[in-house]
């Protein structure tokens, strides 16, 4: 029976990743600029540095681009190969929930957590704050989780077998190709961790420094390659701009409070979501009274992350879904805690199928602009200029340092980017204003801009939220 039960639910969670995971449009802004700048790796044939509308772009390492790019060739460019590596690696957290649950407590607990990861929200924007959402865009934050997950599970199965904790090196390495410094957290976590739990135990040390050569191995080669062809600009950029920039300062938005990521984890997991502050006081008064190991593994990896965001300038909710795995286990274990393990999965079970868990729909990320594009290709030829109007063409927050990259476009929506597929250019008030004109082009704007373009000439065509005018 536990067999049935544990495939089923394995079951459902792949049927929930994958259903209709290509319905809709790609959502601005992170899911269409990683969808495209796949496709110009692609057309480029340049697998080494990756490219945003024609530019070079150092916002990420390139590990999750090269494998869209696998899935581009096998499936065609399309919304679902976009994002089925993010759904895979759901999946895999989904699975290494399970097991850890297993490993550190029981089988309830290890089914329990992966159904608290299951619950559904059909709202646009959802993956800002909901993890099955966030695994079915295409973004990076899914694939970091499961590797910080599969460090943690390294971590808890070295108590038994320590060479293992060379094995995190590996993990650690990938990570970091794949988000860049967040992927540190799949090898600081499991230190910590072994730090506050195995005093005494020096021998070790020799394999930490083995995983951190292995990380080193792993990560080093691109970033060393990008700093050679490329020099200050790759670190003004990628170091700079996505990691100094980002910790000291408000990047493309306001400023949030710090209880930020309090409020999306309790969105997160819905009607748990009130509960798991509770389990969490629990676990520290448990972890402390009792030494108990697997608490202080869940606490560490809940804290750190949440404190490190918390502190950082620039917050997106997506950041902190690597500790939702965390914390589903740690309300796992509170109710087997307080309850047994059939009544505790029994009350997992029915609250999450009568309030969370339902069939996902497709979601139109970026209103109006795949039908849209069709009608702007009858228009416009392939190698033609092609202007998009917008209020601003410098991301709104972003002071740039000396040597930064503002790429042509930087600010152009990027759904438009992908479905248009062809190279964009962003006009703003202030060019229109000092005299800037090009006969015979095509310029892109949103309906509600139209009193500032409406003298530029005729519109060509009007769609429900974007229209196509001829400069004259």
């Amino acid at each position: 029976m536990r067999w049935v039960i544990s495939l089923a639910v394995l079951g459902l969670a792949l049927l929930l990743l994958l259903y209709q995971l290509g319905g809709g449009s790609l959502h601005d802004w992170d899911e269409a600029i990683y969808a495209q700048v796949t496709r110009e790796m692609l057309q480029s044939d340049l697998w080494g540095t990756l490219r945003w509308n024609g530019s070079l772009f150092f916002h990420k390492p390139p590990l999750y681009f090269w494998l869209t790019a696998l899935t581009y060739q096998l499936l065609g460019v399309n919304e679902f190969a976009a994002r089925l590596w993010s759904a895979l690696f759901g999946f895999g957290v989904i699975v290494l929930t399970f097991v850890l649950g297993v490993r550190i407590h029981s089988w309830a607990v290890g089914v329990g957590a992966a159904l608290l990861l299951l619950g559904v929200n059909h709202g646009a924007y959802s993956h800002d704050f909901n993890f099955l959402s966030q695994a079915r865009v295409g973004m990076l934050d899914v694939p970091l989780t499961f590797w910080i997950v599969g460090a943690v599970v390294l971590i808890w199965e070295a108590e038994e077998r320590p060479w293992l904790i060379t094995v995190i090196g590996l993990v650690a390495g990938l990570a970091f190709m794949t988000k860049a410094w967040p992927g540190g957290l799949a090898l600081v976590l499991p230190f910590v961790y072994w730090l506050c739990t195995r005093h005494g135990r020096p021998q070790h040390l020799g394999y930490w420094l083995m995983a951190g050569g292995l990380a080193g191995l792993v990560a080093l080669p691109w970033h060393l390659w990008e700093f050679t062809v490329y020099g200050n600009l790759f670190l003004e950029n990628y170091f700079g701009l996505n990691l100094v920039g980002r910790l000291f300062r408000h990047i493309e938005q306001d400023p949030l409070p710090p209880y930020f990521y309090l409020d999306k984890v309790r969105r997160g997991f819905s009607l748990w979501g009130y509960l798991w502050p509770f389990a969490y006081l629990w676990g520290v008064w448990q972890a402390c009274k009792y030494s108990n190991r697997p608490l202080w593994l869940l606490l560490i990896w809940i804290t750190l992350p949440l404190v490190l965001f918390s502190l950082a300038q620039t917050k997106q909710g997506w950041y902190i879904s690597m500790v939702y795995p965390g914390i589903a286990l740690l309300l796992g274990l509170v109710l087997v805690d307080r309850l047994t393990d059939q009544v505790a999965l029994a009350v997992v079970a029915v609250v999450m199928g009568l309030c969370c868990i339902r069939l996902p729909v497709g979601v139109d990320g970026a209103p109006g602009v795949k039908p849209f594009a069709p009608h702007v290709a009858q228009y416009v030829a392939p190698n033609a200029p092609l202007y998009v109007f917008e209020r601003s063409c410098t991301p709104r927050g972003l002071s740039l340092p000396p040597g930064t990259l503002l790429q042509p476009g930087e600010n152009v929506q990027p759904s438009l980017r992908f479905y248009l597929d062809r190279p964009l250019i962003c006009l703003e008030p202030r060019d229109l204003a000092e005299g800037a004109h090009v006969p015979h082009a095509y310029i892109i704007s949103q309906r509600k801009w139209l009193p500032h373009v409406n003298a530029l000439g005729p519109i060509v065509f009007a769609g429900e939220t974007y229209i196509l005018i001829q400069w004259q």
